[in-house]
């Protein structure tokens, strides 16, 4: 089973019950809201302004 979402990428090590639960929590409490970088509406948490992609390319130093 493959584990994605728009706040972390792809969740590894999901055998273990408890990064099940966080991810869990982490899907609920995620919302739809237009990124910051590239527009798109994705489901990240409230306070979040990017999408895993989006801060995945600010932190190597692209501009966005």
């Amino acid at each position: 089973m493959t584990y994605y979402d728009d706040n972390f990428g792809h969740w590894e090590d999901m055998d273990d019950p408890d990064n099940r639960e966080y991810y869990k929590y982490v899907q609920s409490a995620s919302v739809d809201k237009e990124c910051n970088g590239c527009g798109r509406i994705v489901r990240i948490l409230p306070n979040y302004g990017y999408c895993d992609t989006c801060a995945d390319a600010r932190e190597r130093g692209i501009d966005i």
